[in-house]
């Protein structure tokens, strides 16, 4: 990113503080020009994370953008391109992790159309997804009997590399804040000893009416305790200055809502990490279902570190930690 595109988001971003939280524009800009240079923190971590609060002793504790793209860097250094490929295409993660994927899915482009037609008779409502999307984008949830045309469907799943997926039942507590399916957001990291560290998580919520709970597709997402699977607080988003004590769709109210089987949530996110030792530093996304958990990807190069600081703890020293 050049500094004249930087710079105009930072500025995008002071004028949005100013209209809601009142200040001057100009103050921001510049405070938030020097956690840039100082803590590498990007528009968005001074946004979500609220560094205009924050005094420059805490802003050192917090796992900024650029803090992250260098652990990235360190821990990750030893992924071949064959183990690149996996984690960055979702038809040969779910082949690789399939001890973790339970889900019936499709990806389109390497099967006939009559194998696709059959996954369709198989499915009352089912997802499209692109094979290398991000940040929710591009997922639809459709109805077998509102396609009139599988043929078409077909061919532009095919175009567009898509995959089609079986939905899944989510845990009927989570399903009561939202229909979309919830995940668990845990980031792991692995020392130098070879040791898996779990470094923070949190409860990802859609919001009414979409299909992804992305934070960066109009979700929040709640702070977790690590070790109970409790949200500890209020969410946020990353559009507005708000703590979001009662999820906006359902008025379920969050602190204090335990994650169901939250012992098998940790175990897959540590496991998931054992299935691939080169992997240093990964966000992994997780569904609660009924029965446990059920892996639904892992973000290895930009593993996301606002939505598992939300607690107001910063976790750059448990990163460098792992670093030495």
């Amino acid at each position: 990113m050049s500094r004249w595109s930087a710079g105009k988001k930072i500025y995008q971003m002071a004028r949005r503080l100013k209209v809601q939280r009142g200040g001057f524009a100009a103050l921001y800009f510049l405070d938030a020009l020097g956690a840039s240079y100082r803590h590498q923190a990007s528009p968005e971590n001074y946004f979500v994370l609220r560094f205009y609060e924050l005094s420059d002793a805490e802003r050192q504790t917090y796992l900024t953008s650029g803090r992250s793209a260098s652990a990235d860097r360190a821990l990750n250094w030893s992924m071949t391109r064959e183990k690149e490929e996996i984690m960055s295409h979702k038809h040969l993660f779910y082949q690789s992790f399939s001890d973790f994927v339970h889900r019936d899915f499709l990806y389109v482009p390497e099967l006939p159309f009559m194998e696709f037609a059959a996954f369709l008779d198989a499915h009352d409502i089912f997802i499209v997804k692109p094979d290398r999307g991000i940040m929710g984008q591009g997922i639809k949830k459709l109805c077998t009997r509102e396609v009139k045309e599988p043929k078409a469907l077909y061919e532009e799943c095919k175009a567009k590399k898509c995959l089609l997926e079986q939905v899944i039942v989510q845990h009927e507590a989570l399903e009561q804040i939202s229909t979309c399916v919830n995940s668990v957001r845990i980031n792991a990291a692995r020392d130098k000893r070879g040791n898996v560290r779990l470094i923070g998580a949190c409860l990802k919520c859609g919001a009414p009416g979409t299909v992804a709970d992305n934070f960066h597709s109009g979700g929040v997402a709640y702070p977790l305790n690590l070790e109970t699977g409790v949200v500890t607080g209020p969410g946020r988003n990353n559009t507005e200055i708000k703590d979001y004590e009662y999820h906006s769709g359902s008025s379920v109210y969050m602190p204090g809502f335990a994650i169901p089987h939250w012992e098998l949530v940790r175990a897959c996110a540590i496991q998931a990490m054992e299935m691939i030792p080169e992997l240093g530093y990964v966000g992994w996304d997780i569904a609660v279902t009924p029965k446990g958990a059920e892996l639904i990807e892992g973000n290895c190069h930009w593993p996301g570190g606002n939505i598992i600081q939300l607690d107001k703890i910063g976790k750059y020293p448990l990163i460098k930690e792992c670093l030495k």
